[in-house]
């Protein structure tokens, strides 16, 4: 099967080559051309424009967005829905407000066009360890695009949750609970660092790794942060573009999460209150992300 990828950045062109090497073809379009070189390695396809991009995708296109949430993912469908067709497909993979899919949505289906909200969780290491999808969308469109969710997710590791919107909701509480687990690991790690008697912190979060009920691909990326030759050099600032988005999904449905509302104070606070902690959810950040970090 032939798919479109819009948006080749981190997370989007490893999926391109996570595709291409199960079997898919791919045709990918990115503003800025230099990550062309990748995908076409990966025995891919690129299209210059739009216009080509369309043109290159067989009858019932499918077209997979993979670009940041709001005004740029707006605009872009805008762009494409006069190219398509009726019956063709986009996914939004944005990290994005789940009601923003629902007017999405709407739109396309003045077109005939059909749109899926996918949310992706697997950061900078999906390509070998697979990505987690989190799909909504029409149902019974959904066979067209399941070929593409196996191959991008480990076994198990998709599912379709409803109409349009809940794919998107699944991703955004999904990344609630990201943020409430990093929280958990940066306070342990500063309350270690309190003790009266000097505590190895990194040998700590070794010995938890093997068997510990605390073990976690979070525990394994935040010691591989500590490891870092610069972890001590970084800066207390933790840089989220996704706090507004992950509030809003709380207050839709009136939700009680006292923990991510500590969670998001910490990311927020400028002071130097808990810098080990601050530091900890920056490098982890990093680590499975490819998230920047700033030093001091």
């Amino acid at each position: 099967m032939t798919i479109g990828i819009l948006g080749l950045g981190r997370m989007g062109k490893n999926m391109a080559v996570r595709l291409l090497r199960n079997g898919h073809d791919v045709v990918g379009f990115n503003r800025s051309k230099e990550v062309y070189r990748e995908i076409t390695k990966a025995k891919g396809k690129t299209a210059d424009t739009l216009e080509a991009l369309v043109a290159a995708l067989p009858r019932k296109k499918i077209i997979w967005l993979m670009l940041p949430a709001g005004q740029v993912t707006d605009e872009t469908i805008d762009a494409l829905l006069p190219l398509l067709k009726k019956g063709d497909i986009i996914i939004n993979g944005a990290n994005a407000f789940y009601k923003n899919a629902q007017t999405q949505s709407q739109r396309c289906a003045k077109y005939g066009v059909h749109l899926f909200d996918a949310g992706v969780s697997g950061g900078i290491w999906g390509l070998t360890r697979g990505y987690a999808l989190m799909i909504g969308g029409p149902k019974a469109q959904f066979k067209h695009i399941e070929p593409f969710c196996k191959a991008l997710a480990p076994k198990n590791g998709y599912g379709y949750f409803g109409a349009s919107g809940a794919g998107h909701f699944v991703k955004s509480v999904h990344n609630i609970i990201e943020y409430v687990y990093m929280q958990g690991l940066a306070e342990g790690m500063e309350l270690l660092n309190g003790f009266e008697q000097k505590i190895d912190l990194l040998k700590a979060a070794k010995t938890w790794q093997p068997a510990s009920i605390v073990s976690s691909a979070l525990l394994d990326w935040m010691v591989t942060g500590l490891t870092r030759k610069d972890f001590k050099d970084i800066s207390t600032q933790i840089g989220s573009v996704t706090i507004a988005e992950l509030q809003d999904t709380v207050q839709s449905i009136n939700g009680y999460a006292p923990a991510f509302e500590v969670a998001v104070k910490t990311r927020q606070d400028t002071s130097k209150k808990f810098a080990l902690g601050k530091r900890v959810i920056a490098a982890t950040r990093r680590e499975f992300g490819g998230h920047a970090v700033t030093k001091k």
